[in-house]
């Protein structure tokens, strides 16, 4: 049990210090944060973000590791352990981003590949791949799901004023990172009104690789995953995929979520299956819907999947 009874996803092992993480294969990590609302949306709401990580693995208790249509029980391959939470603190986001950092390095220190469960950007996103990429010298490759392109030097359009957040984490981690090259990033799912031209034209600019929304409906996931990540695998001595819930499809989670053409659970589990075949070392949930079944299912879902692409792809986590 981790605190306030919460169990641990799935009922795994707790993990309560890095020297727990020994002989496991898969560690997962909770960013517990909620979000500072957006226009439009309700301040309580985004508050309950935070809740996400206890909810899923709450919900997590439904599930097991056997998937009929592969015929596979990930769990008698891989040994998963859950790391509890982050300590965040949202009054200090610089400690809190330095904690997030180094309870990945834990991770990735004792050979496991990581999952975190979050909570919102930046901690979810930008906090975690700070940590992968100062693991080592070598490429971080980057795969991002999400509606919208991250990766604009500023929110409110002074290049001057080089803030991190939702909409910029992206750039950040470019400017911050020299590991972590452009040309290694993957973006698949953008849609609709709320990106900006500036978006597409800067990952043309450097190189990276993007794929809309309807190229996934035109080509189907499989065809994207084929095309697409290559480009964050080649030279990368590890890769993070980012995995933003608004990827999906208004329709899948009823009730929550703002963007309607999105992504089906199924290809969202497609693609996480996929990246784990060919040898991820990290996957990152943000915006996990608080108090949604439905939400910690799907997220269950993806993990279980990832976990079977992880042994079809029979490779050793890239440390």
């Amino acid at each position: 049990m981790l605190s306030d009874g919460v169990p641990s996803f799935m009922g795994m092992p707790l993990a309560k210090d890095p020297l727990e993480l020994r002989g496991a294969d898969v560690a997962i990590l909770g960013i517990p944060v909620g979000a500072q609302a957006s226009p439009g949306r309700d301040p309580n709401e985004w508050s309950q973000y935070g809740r996400a990580p206890a909810d899923v693995r709450r919900f997590s208790l439904s599930y097991g590791g056997y998937i009929p249509e592969r015929d596979v029980e990930v769990f008698e391959h891989l040994r998963m352990v859950d790391y509890g939470d982050v300590d965040i603190d949202p009054r200090d986001p610089d400690r809190s981003l330095d904690n997030v950092a180094r309870k990945v390095g834990d991770v990735l220190e004792h050979g496991c590949r990581l999952i975190t469960l979050g909570g919102c950007v930046p901690y979810a996103s930008y906090g975690i791949v700070a940590g992968v990429a100062r693991q080592q010298s070598g490429k971080v490759g980057v795969i991002s799901l999400d509606a919208h392109g991250d990766c604009l030097e500023s929110l409110y359009g002074s290049r001057g004023n080089k803030e991190l957040g939702p909409g910029t984490w992206q750039a950040r981690m470019w400017e911050h990172h020299p590991n972590i090259d452009p040309r290694n990033h993957v973006e698949i799912g953008m849609r609709g009104p709320r990106n900006l031209r500036q978006m597409v034209e800067t990952y043309r600019a450097k190189g990276a690789h993007w794929y809309s929304a309807a190229a996934v409906r035109e080509k189907g996931i499989e065809a994207i995953c084929e095309e697409a990540l290559p480009h964050a695998f080649s030279g990368s001595e590890r890769t993070w995929l980012s995995l933003d819930m608004d990827v999906l499809d208004i329709g899948v989670l009823p009730g929550w979520g703002d963007e309607p053409i999105g992504l089906s659970g199924w290809e969202v589990v497609t693609a996480a299956f996929e990246s784990g075949q060919r040898g991820l070392t990290c996957c990152s949930f943000q915006f996990i819907a608080p108090q949604s079944r439905q939400a910690a299912a799907l997220v269950c879902y993806i993990i279980i999947y990832l976990m079977a692409g992880w042994i079809a792809g029979r490779k050793e986590p890239k440390t």
